[in-house]
């Protein structure tokens, strides 16, 4: 692990490099790169693990990563700075710029905070199951023609604006070519000249070169085990989830976010139209929507942030008034990015992240989890983790029952559960935890002792 910067207090830094390495080491993941800025100062910067497993190269805080819908806010941002120009306005009718056939006045305010009432259409899905070789869905995208034919044809499936918050890729991919249109540059071309430059981020790309001698390999996780695969690169979904950077060129993004616009001295955006950005106006199932960032309260302060994925590469970008974050890894975990840079976060704060709401939760679930059997071991369950939930199953000769427990609180502090039986009926489901190896489980007529 080759680290730039290291000025971290002692006992943070060893604390955050037990909390990532043992996710790493937890969820099979090949690398992670992060930087750390408290204040104006890059305190921590650096590679962990392998960014290619088969020569095992070592990730280093320079080494490239696709970011996925971090991307977002680079393209609101750099819709802002258009607005700032006097050349768009939030306001705008998409429709009066774009091939877009939609009947209804969809404005760019709406497509940066994805309320323009359109449902996913999955564009971002089929490019990225194409690109990696992992499926093929049969849909017609192989250019901007096709994508225009394919949303518009979507007409129908639009409900009424503000009626429910729709997490819309396409409508930044829109949003590129708006930028497009209005500058007379390409997508890639103007965040480049806009963004890029002039916060130092000279590696960052919208092109994947794997001759690049510090660039990730992609990897899929399946059954557990890092597979390694082609990246989705795709012009189609630059503005909505295409850069690829890497941590250090991300924190001066960070930096310049937290400064209110300017970096280096130089003027990005205008302070004002920078909080627009910052800014909730929807609720969404990741906070409150801004234009390209989530806003949320994080240990007593407003934290605004955003995650990406695009299923071989994930990443991470946060801050509050007093630090930020920058993660960054070769593959997507089975849970949000937001979560690891929640506990980076908290590690900065001086706190324990594996007490924060997500970490107890899943170490609760990990000690709920195993064998159980009933007086004398007549009747046998196992108690196993799947998709953030734990499932029962009961194991019988002739055939096996398995349900979903839902937990009755988010932090399941009562350990109680309960279950919804063919017949709608709720059931409940308690344990009783009287030690981490020593815990029975009551459901029905059943009490069950953890074997």
């Amino acid at each position: 692990m080759k680290m730039r910067e290291q000025n971290l207090d002692e006992d943070k830094k060893k604390r955050l490099e037990r909390f990532l390495t043992d996710w790493m080491n937890e969820g099979n993941i090949p690398s992670v790169s992060v930087a750390l800025i408290e204040g104006e100062e890059l305190v921590y910067s650096g590679g962990f693990g392998a960014r290619d497993l088969k020569k095992n190269l070592p990730a280093r805080s320079t080494t490239l990563y696709g970011i996925g819908s971090c991307s977002k806010s680079f393209t609101a941002l750099g819709v802002l700075q258009l607005v700032e120009k006097g050349e768009l306005y939030l306001e705008s009718s998409v429709e009066d710029h774009l091939p877009v056939e939609w009947g209804s006045d969809v404005t760019v305010h709406e497509l940066l905070t994805h309320s323009c009432g359109m449902p996913s259409l999955a564009v971002a899905e089929v490019l990225i199951d194409r690109l990696i070789g992992m499926d093929e869905r049969g849909a017609p995208l192989g250019g901007w023609d096709d994508f225009y034919v394919h949303l518009n044809g979507a007409e129908e499936e639009m409900v009424e604006k503000d009626e429910r918050f729709f997490y819309f890729n396409s409508g930044y991919d829109l949003l590129g070519k708006l930028i497009e249109e209005t500058s007379g540059m390409s997508y890639s071309r103007y965040v480049k000249k806009n963004i890029l430059e002039p916060l130092e981020m000279k590696r960052s790309t919208f092109e994947y070169e794997e001759d690049d001698e510090d660039f990730m390999t992609p990897y899929f996780i399946r059954d557990g085990e890092p597979e390694e695969c082609s990246y989705p690169n795709s012009e189609l979904g630059y503005a909505s989830g295409g850069l690829l950077s890497c941590v250090d060129e991300l924190a001066n993004y960070v930096k310049m976010n937290m400064n209110r616009g300017s970096y280096g001295g130089q003027h990005i955006i205008d302070e004002n139209l920078l909080e627009k950005a910052h800014t909730g106006y929807v609720e969404s199932e990741i906070g409150m929507y801004g234009y390209g960032w989530a806003v949320n309260e994080f240990m007593g302060k407003e934290l605004v942030g955003h995650g990406g994925s695009v299923a071989v590469a994930s990443a991470y970008l946060g801050f509050d008034e007093d630090h930020g974050v920058a993660l960054a890894c070769n593959t997507s975990p089975s849970y949000s990015m937001e979560e690891i840079g929640k506990g980076v976060l908290a590690v900065m704060k001086g706190k324990d992240p594996e007490k924060l709401p997500f970490f107890a939760r899943k170490e609760k679930m990990k000690t709920l989890s195993g064998e159980y059997e009933s007086y004398r071991g007549l009747k046998k369950a196992e108690i196993d983790i799947e998709g953030g939930l734990l499932r029962l199953k009961f194991k019988e000769r002739l055939e096996e029952q398995k349900v979903m427990l839902i937990p009755k609180t988010k932090k399941m502090e009562e350990n109680e559960f309960y279950y919804v039986a063919g017949d709608g009926e709720k059931h409940d489901v308690m344990f009783d935890v009287m030690d981490k190896d020593e815990i029975d489980l009551y459901i029905g007529r059943w009490r069950l002792h953890k074997a």
